[in-house]
């Protein structure tokens, strides 16, 4: 048995988020003690933990990054003075306290989830301590990123990637400055909870996420766009809430297509695969991911799945024409081709979904956790 410290920002809405509630489950399930090292504390957790879970909260602010933009929009110099010195506390307290409990940990294992958290583990934490870095996301050659990995993680133990293209990019990028980290390809899992709700599908598609730029839900409502001109009695729910909501609220009413599009702003997670279990396709037109687990969690569900084929993510978890689609990154006409010609042809969809299914079981808690059992011995 293990003592396993996890760092985690706050514990949201958020796939990161997601990741750490499922992980911390896990290890408790393995036999560890658990504890989760939050930044913030945005309220209770929302996704389920583990009573045995210990969660430490690190500092009692909370950031103020939409008030701060409040206060340049409106020009008022004493907002701005006010809430960038409040920012610069936030920034200050969010770094000392996690020092603070790197440099006491002198035993067990500390996962990192975020860059920020890994350069100072590297650098603060003890050395009897086995020290996990992960990257949820794609590096995107940052150059940041790519210097502290060559820099920064120097005593990282361990760096673990979603897909076996970024682990080989990252030891690429590491092989000439940085020799004691190994990196290991080890993706997200689906909780034992996912199971398939199998409810009556409707003439329904969904997506999940953050409403943000990112997510490229502009994209998406452009797709849409041109789909239901042809389609006109299907309905996509977009599920999720974010700092661009007015912002895709505005798009739906400037290209008439309101009638159609649902905002249901979050759900709580079951609810989310009922939706998803309801639904005859997902569809995900993110500009950058990582290993989007809610591709999993709709195959979970026997949905399959449309995305562009952007840099990393869905590459690694959809096989083109055998449980989804892979559509060439930002080709509009061509994402709405594919949803018409799947929901066009019930077969094709069945055989879809049932390869879904089967996908999303390699994915399962009990195999995944067998990678992490070898990491922790």
């Amino acid at each position: 048995m293990k003592h396993i410290y996890i760092t985690a920002l706050h514990l949201h809405h958020g796939g990161v988020e997601k990741v750490i509630s499922s992980l911390a489950n896990m290890f408790i399930e393995m036999g560890h003690d658990v504890t989760i090292l939050c930044t913030y504390q945005l309220g209770e957790p929302v996704y389920p933990i583990d009573n045995k879970v210990r969660i430490k909260y690190l500092t009692d602010l909370k950031p103020n990054r939409e008030e701060f933009k409040a206060a340049i929009r409106s020009k008022n110099p004493i907002k701005i003075v006010k809430n960038g010195f409040y920012a610069i506390k936030v920034l200050y307290q969010k770094k000392q306290s996690l020092i603070k409990e790197f440099k006491t940990i002198q035993d067990g294992v500390i996962i990192s989830t975020r860059n920020e958290h890994s350069v100072l583990l590297s650098k603060y934490g003890n050395t009897h301590v086995n020290k996990i870095a992960q990257l949820h996301h794609d590096h995107r050659f940052d150059e940041k990123l790519i210097h502290d990995f060559q820099h920064g993680y120097t005593n990282i133990d361990d760096f673990l990637l979603l897909t076996p293209r970024l682990k080989d990019e990252v030891e690429g990028y590491m092989r000439s400055t940085n020799h004691h980290t190994k990196c290991h390809c080890v993706p997200n899992f689906l909780d034992k909870d996912t199971y398939a709700r199998n409810l009556p599908k409707i003439n329904q598609i969904v997506t999940v996420g953050r409403l943000h730029p990112d997510k490229g839900y502009d994209r998406l409502l452009n797709v849409w766009s041109e789909f239901i001109k042809l389609n006109p009695n299907y309905t996509l729910k977009i599920i999720g809430e974010g700092e661009s909501r007015k912002d895709f609220e505005v798009l739906v009413k400037e290209l008439n297509i309101q009638n159609s599009v649902v905002f249901t702003g979050f759900l709580a997670h079951n609810n989310t695969l009922d939706e998803m279990s309801q639904s005859l396709v997902y569809v995900m037109t993110s500009i950058s991911e990582g290993f989007p687990m809610v591709l999993l969690e709709s195959m979970s569900q026997g949905t399959p799945t449309i995305a562009f084929d952007v840099r990393v993510g869905p590459e690694a978890i959809i096989s083109d024409g055998i449980d989804g689609y892979l559509v060439a990154d930002n080709d509009i006409t061509q994402f709405a081709h594919k949803l018409d010609e799947l929901l066009e042809n019930p077969e094709l969809l069945k055989s879809m979904s049932l390869n879904a299914l089967n996908k999303a079981d390699i994915y399962s808690q009990d195999k995944v956790s067998e990678l992490w059992k070898d990491l922790l011995a």
